[in-house]
């Protein structure tokens, strides 16, 4: 199942599991993509959904689901995981930030906008707005629950989500886990630099399952 990022990134890397003789499942969270609305919280509601798609999919008599997703889809993984005790056969995940105000903040540093105090009252209010406490939303917490074997993905170039916080995510998760990073890419589809790079870590991942 792919979640979250560009549609046509999400086209794209579900090309590359047919071609591994994967079938996939595309999903566009509330907001984006072909969905209604236009409000998104960046992996905290969104997690219902993956939990929804998770289920539906169970309902079909599928046993084997594969989680995949990029950013904020991600994020939404690792939490739908943490929330409704999901048991997804390996998740692979691209570039998740650690903590909500730390991927706020890094939007205001690449603006060259001093982070305190308006980042910390975005979070909150931005909160307040979709009733959730912001502050609580962090993913580097969420991999502690996570104990199927994970692909953890990241461009070393990446200005939205530092090393830091994808080092720390690594250390939590819980199973299983292989760390790749592509030294050129930033917060991008990978595909565009690392497509032969990014394809044999993706199945060398999954055929070792």
């Amino acid at each position: 199942m792919d979640t979250g990022g560009e549609k046509s990134s999400m086209l794209d890397k579900a090309a590359i599991f047919d071609s591994l003789q994967y079938n996939t499942f595309l999903i566009d969270f509330m907001g984006s993509g072909g969905s209604e609305g236009n409000t998104t919280t960046i992996g905290f509601k969104e997690a219902e959904e993956v939990w929804t798609t998770y289920e539906y999919l169970k309902s079909k008599g599928i046993k084997d689901i594969y989680l995949f997703g990029t950013s904020m889809g991600a994020v939404a993984i690792m939490k739908a995981i943490k929330d409704y005790d999901l048991k997804p056969k390996a998740i692979i995940i691209e570039c998740p930030f650690g903590t909500m105000y730390q991927t706020v903040s890094a939007r205001f540093k690449n603006m060259n906008v001093p982070t305190f105090p308006i980042a910390s009252l975005l979070v909150f209010w931005g909160g307040v707005q979709n009733n959730f406490w912001a502050f609580g939303h962090n993913p580097v917490d969420y991999a502690k629950s996570i104990t199927c074997p994970t692909l953890l993905l990241y461009g070393e170039q990446d200005k939205n989500v530092s090393r830091q916080e994808i080092d720390a995510i690594f250390k939590n998760l819980a199973g299983e886990k292989i760390l790749k990073t592509y030294k050129l890419s930033g917060h991008e589809n990978y595909l565009t630099k690392y497509r032969t790079e990014w394809t044999k870590d993706v199945s060398g991942f999954l055929f070792a399952l």
